[in-house]
């Protein structure tokens, strides 16, 4: 039976993709979310200026070390939103730094705050958890957004134990939404979450309504640069075999285990958790600096490299799509021209080595 061996981003190189849980405060309480996520006790930053100028200092670091030169921050919980001051850091953070901003979100905020607060998103994936979300709420934010000239995704939480509820919310929201911004549903992972194929084949294709062809002329520049992919990766097969890969690809074919592999993680994305922990999107370890600390510009100066991955699975999208490559398969036919693999220099340092999938 073929195995996955290695796995290229579809991430342009001088893209870095910098996620931060700015809390794991939430309003809401879904069965499936992963712990930590939304217990209260990590709550949101107090000081937004000191927020701004380390996450600065460590966008100069990328820049002058990768040659990084897109950064999407894309902000994330517990619930964003219901941080106080989440509109004061989005308008520093705008003027301060070139970012392209997205946030994951419930949608519950009030109207009046997405009017006024809506032109500082460039990207909003709004998660719809169908037992506890307002869809009519729901539609008239992603109506509003779209509406702004925002790249607008809502991605629904298809949980077994309301799955006819979430089908009906996907179809309720095609016939009554203003506006055809895209709708996706995503898999949970749960202990008690087993699809039936039926439930499989409807996850398959993920995207349940795609942007029309006036919205993609207009769009077009989000294509060609690469902040808007189709794919998010492609895997290289252990017969030489090559296969692009969506989202919820990995997690459907149960193909997330990458312990021991060389991974891009640190490289490609980072993720910044609700207490100021940086680390990979899958917990791996990655910097011991930590972002809230007022001397982070000091204590953090890392060198950048790939790592070896620890954790027993990856279900983290970020993560799962990261370049990877399993060290135990160096002889990999170089016969494929769609995912090359070069071994430029493997060092007993893995931290530090240089390993390039391109």
């Amino acid at each position: 039976m073929k195995k996955i061996v290695a796995i290229k981003s579809t991430q342009p190189k001088d893209h870095l993709n910098i996620g931060w849980a700015t809390s794991n405060v939430c309003n809401f309480k879904c069965r499936y979310c992963f712990p930590g996520s939304n217990e209260g006790d990590a709550v949101n930053p107090a000081d937004v200026d000191l927020i701004v100028k380390n996450l600065t200092h460590l966008i100069d670091h990328y820049r002058n070390n990768l040659g990084k030169k897109f950064f999407h921050l894309t902000v994330l919980g517990g619930e964003p939103t219901v941080w106080k001051d989440f509109g004061t850091f989005l308008e520093k953070i705008k003027l301060v730094n070139n970012v392209y901003v997205s946030i994951l979100s419930n949608g519950s905020r009030t109207l009046r705050w997405w009017r006024e607060y809506g032109d500082l998103i460039d990207n909003l994936t709004l998660s719809l958890h169908a037992s506890q979300a307002d869809i009519d709420h729901s539609v008239q934010v992603a109506d509003i957004m779209y509406s702004k000239g925002k790249k607008v995704t809502v991605q629904v939480l298809m949980d077994t134990d309301c799955w006819d509820l979430c089908v009906k919310a996907i179809d309720y929201m095609k016939a009554n939404s203003r506006y055809p911004w895209m709708i996706e549903t995503k898999p949970v992972v749960h202990s008690t979450v087993n699809y039936t194929p039926e439930q499989t084949k409807y996850l398959t294709s993920s995207l349940k309504r795609y942007p029309t062809f006036p919205w993609l002329l207009k769009n077009i520049r989000y294509l060609f640069n690469g902040h808007i992919r189709l794919y998010r990766s492609r895997a290289l097969y252990s017969d030489g075999s090559t296969a692009l890969a969506k989202p919820s690809t990995y997690i459907l074919s149960g193909n997330i285990n990458f312990n021991g592999w060389s991974c891009d993680i640190g490289i490609e994305s980072i993720l910044v958790d609700q207490w100021g922990k940086i680390n990979g999107s899958c917990g791996q370890q990655l910097f011991d600096a930590n972002i809230l600390d007022k001397d982070f510009a000091v204590k953090f100066n890392p060198n950048l490299g790939p790592v070896v991955c620890t954790m027993p699975s990856c279900i983290c999208l970020p993560a799962t799509h990261a370049s990877k490559f399993d060290f135990g398969q160096r002889n990999i036919s170089r016969a494929s021209t769609e995912v090359p693999i070069t071994f430029n220099r493997i060092s007993r340092n893995y931290k530090t080595s240089s390993v390039d999938i391109s």
